[in-house]
């Protein structure tokens, strides 16, 4: 089968999606098909498959050309596109994957000023929302464009032929609530490849790891501060990820007194991610929204590693209480920083949490993600013919 995927990048770039889109193709070729990747941002590293550059966000005659020349059996789209690009995209058998709620939601997480979630489906009453709950930017010419952006997306629900895809229940639960009929979401929990290596042989016995984009709602600041309230034990940070946020980050490392403990690395390959998997000894989840899914979990349960992380969201789904992680159930920075010294001082507390680590991780193996999504390709219909 030929399946063209649609994203914003063929490169693992800011995040776990695009990452997704390469290692689904990957796998899709270990199977026997075909992929292809019609991507919009440019650099990243070559991969072995066709790729179509984009140079328009999804405008349909860019999109019917890619399929002219590639000639699809499946369309599998990832990220947001114009209506017009997406019925052009979606001219055959078509899955969405819904990597997030942006395309339900136009404040982006479903959630107000103080984080408590909003169940309203996208609508015009949103737009007044954004202010009175303070779900959106600041800069009203901002929410008019991110409103009208999902209100392109969700044109999905008019293309009753598609599958929908998540991984997680809780953006199904989000799709439902935006008048998606049940039987066409189809759940595809993501994964991480196995690691087969002793899990305390190659950490280091107080490196810290968190990996992430770097912007408010991932938390990064909160970690920073749970840290600055430990700063008596031996322990040192690496932050792998970029942003818009980082600068402040480091501003707030070095008025916190931990510059010389804390190191931020930028964007890194996933080999040299996987590299500081192995060496650290706890991976930080801070992340201050409900999470769609959070493969950071997973590749750390992938890895052996305990997990300290505010729960929530997709998240739950993965992140099993005192027997993978240290779950915390309020955004507390002392709260974060007591689990964080409770494992750093209980070894027996940790082989054990490392152990369930690596027990759990046998429920996002990839085999059982590359059935799913097949299972659900298969399940995708051509459009009906209009009269």
């Amino acid at each position: 089968m030929r399946i063209l995927l649609i994203s914003d990048a063929a490169h693992f770039l800011n995040g776990g999606a695009n990452r997704v889109v390469v290692e689904t193709c990957a796998l899709l070729a270990a199977r026997g098909h075909s992929p292809a990747i019609a991507y919009f941002t440019p650099g990243g590293r070559q991969v072995d498959w066709p790729l179509f550059r984009l140079t328009q966000s999804g405008q349909a005659d860019e999109i019917s050309k890619v399929l002219g020349e590639f000639r699809p059996d499946m369309v599998q789209i990832h990220t947001g596109l114009t209506r017009a690009g997406m019925d052009a995209a979606a001219s055959g058998p078509t899955a969405i994957f819904c990597h997030d709620l942006t395309w339900v939601c136009s404040g982006g997480d479903r959630m107000d000023r103080n984080r408590v979630p909003c169940h309203r489906p996208h609508g015009l009453g949103c737009l007044p929302l954004h202010y009175a709950i303070g779900c959106g930017a600041r800069n009203p010419r901002y929410n008019i464009l991110y409103w009208l952006k999902t209100s392109g997306m969700i044109h999905f629900r008019d293309l009753p032929h598609a599958r929908l895809q998540v991984a997680s229940e809780y953006v199904r639960g989000a799709l439902l609530e935006n008048a998606v009929a049940p039987d066409r979401i189809d759940l595809v929990p993501l994964y991480s490849n196995p690691i087969v290596r002793p899990t305390t042989e190659t950490s280091e016995p107080a490196l810290l790891l968190l990996p992430s984009r770097l912007v408010p709602a991932k938390g990064v600041h909160v970690a920073l501060e749970a840290l600055e309230r430990i700063r008596t034990l031996d322990w040192r940070c690496v932050i792998a990820g970029d942003g818009h946020q980082r600068p402040a980050l480091e501003r707030l490392a070095e008025k916190l007194g931990l510059a010389d403990r804390v190191r931020f690395l930028g964007e890194i390959s996933p080999s040299e991610l996987d590299g500081w998997y192995r060496r650290s000894r706890i991976v930080l989840f801070p992340v201050l929204r409900p999470e769609p899914f959070g493969l950071v979990g997973v590749e750390a349960m992938a890895h052996g590693r305990p997990v300290v992380a505010f729960g929530g969201g997709g998240a739950d789904e993965w992140l099993a209480d005192d027997v993978s992680a240290i779950r915390i159930g309020s955004r507390d920075p002392g709260a974060f920083a007591a689990a964080i010294a409770r494992l750093l001082g209980d070894s027996v507390l940790w082989e054990r949490l490392a152990s369930g680590a690596l027990d759990r991780h046998r429920l996002f193996q990839p085999e059982a993600y590359i059935d799913r999504l097949l299972a659900s390709f298969a399940r995708a219909k051509p459009p009906a013919r209009r009269r």
